[in-house]
């Protein structure tokens, strides 16, 4: 692994609920309540499991390009050449590590009460189009936490 894919690992493997395991094509997967929402390859290669919608928009934006196996697919890839790089990549990650919090709350599974999911969609500073679409689909479980 390299430096930048080691922060990555580092950073993310801190975050409520995600659980880090060894990816059957190299590098390391991140799992959140038993699903894989990315992975990490050794060469810094990450790739990330995001609804359809998100992934158009993730591309249109800049942020990422279709997966680099599979790119009719819902997954993208976001390439971490050096350490510029990792800023970016968390970004991203963290975007598919809050739709499934976000998921699982609409199920009234709540890994961690205390994450201000509106907040941390603010400070990730993501294109408007794609806050937009995060906030408007899970409208139900930003309105049951203020509620709770």
């Amino acid at each position: 692994m390299t430096a930048s894919t080691e922060r990555i690992v580092s950073v993310a493997s801190e975050w409520p609920g995600v659980e880090t395991a060894p990816h059957r094509f190299g590098g390391t997967e991140f799992l959140v309540a038993d699903k894989e929402i990315g992975h990490v390859h050794h060469a810094g290669i990450l790739d990330l499991a995001i609804t359809r919608r998100v992934r158009d928009l993730l591309i249109e934006t800049g942020r990422s390009e279709p997966h680099h196996v599979l790119p009719d697919s819902a997954w993208v890839t976001y390439r971490v050449r050096d350490e510029t790089d990792v800023d970016g990549a968390l970004q991203i990650l963290r975007l598919a590590y809050l739709w499934r919090l976000l998921s699982l709350r609409r199920r009234n599974v709540d890994l961690d009460p205390r994450l201000d999911v509106d907040a941390d969609l603010t400070v990730l500073g993501l294109p408007p189009e794609i806050d937009r679409l995060t906030r408007d689909t899970f409208t139900d479980a930003f309105d049951s936490r203020a509620s709770a």
